[in-house]
């Protein structure tokens, strides 16, 4: 992981996401940029005292006075790169900067500074999950820093899966991480076991990480499962695939999946995109790769 992107709006909850950011980035010796989206505000009944163009460049410019102001908080060999950036949508704002930027994942929160910054923030969390061509880790405001040594990968026990792996082992190499793969089925599911088996031995075939495993649950509401199951083993962050669409009642259903568990645990949540994941694995990765530790 060579580029990391912090996004903020200055709440604390953005503070939270930074120690991870932060943590990171030290970790994989990688860039971090420091992000923050504003709007300008319309002007009504007031003379204009300049340009709108001068107005954009001044309000820049003190937002990123508000950047290095917070980064000098914390001691740090990393020297961020600061940007601000003016735009209505601040997820449109966040997706310019990855298309120029070209970051390996995006940290942000998942919180605002009152209920209805809570929302907004929370709906941009959810956009970036379904439109960023890069991971996102999205931090809750209960969650506190520790090392990264226990990770739950929720699986579907499929291809797109070992793709996503092959990325999240990168990610935690650094932290000697364990990274249990759970796949939590419904008593409707046909072969399940037999299907373990073959991803297992599909995913062991392509890469040799030696602190990984597999299970399977069965419950009948998958979200309480997993919930339960991220409290019980004291788990540092939970890992989950948004996928691309197929049946309406899947696809609905998974995302409700995602979003539940997004806003309802104390634990860092990573989210890969299919969509972004299947192309980049088709360029990026040779068949017959493997990746060793």
């Amino acid at each position: 992981m060579k580029k990391i992107l912090y996004t903020t709006d200055f709440s604390p909850n953005a503070e939270k996401a930074f120690q991870f950011a932060l943590k990171m980035a030290e970790k994989h010796h990688a860039e971090l940029i420091m992000l923050h989206v504003f709007d300008m505000p319309p002007i009504m009944g007031h003379p204009y005292l300049m340009g709108p163009a001068e107005m954009k460049l001044q309000a820049g410019s003190s937002w990123k006075n508000y950047l290095q102001e917070f980064f000098a908080q914390f001691k740090s060999t990393i020297q961020p790169t600061f940007i601000t950036v003016e735009n209505t949508s601040v997820v449109k704002g966040i997706l310019s900067i990855i298309k120029e930027h070209k970051p390996d994942l995006v940290v942000t929160g998942t919180k605002g500074k009152s209920l209805l910054k809570e929302i907004f923030i929370g709906s941009t969390t959810k956009a970036l999950v379904q439109q960023s061509p890069v991971p996102v880790l999205a931090i809750p405001e209960n969650a506190e820093y520790g090392n990264i040594k226990n990770v739950l990968y929720a699986s579907d026990f499929r291809e797109v899966d070992e793709k996503a792996l092959r990325q999240l082992i990168e990610f935690v190499k650094p932290f000697k991480a364990e990274i249990r793969v759970l796949h939590v089925s419904t008593d409707n599911e046909y072969k399940s076991n037999e299907k373990m088996e073959w991803f297992k031995d599909y995913v062991e075939d392509s890469i040799s990480y030696k602190h990984i495993s597999f299970e399977l649950l069965q419950a009948d509401d998958i979200f309480e499962k997993l919930d339960n199951y991220v409290k019980q083993y004291d788990l540092d962050m939970m890992v989950m695939l948004k996928k691309e669409k197929h049946g309406i009642v899947e696809k609905l259903f998974h995302e409700d999946l995602v979003w539940k568990m997004e806003f309802h645990t104390s634990v860092p949540l990573l989210s890969f995109n299919e969509h972004y994941l299947r192309a980049s694995g088709r360029k990026n990765i040779k068949r017959g790769d493997t990746i060793e530790h």
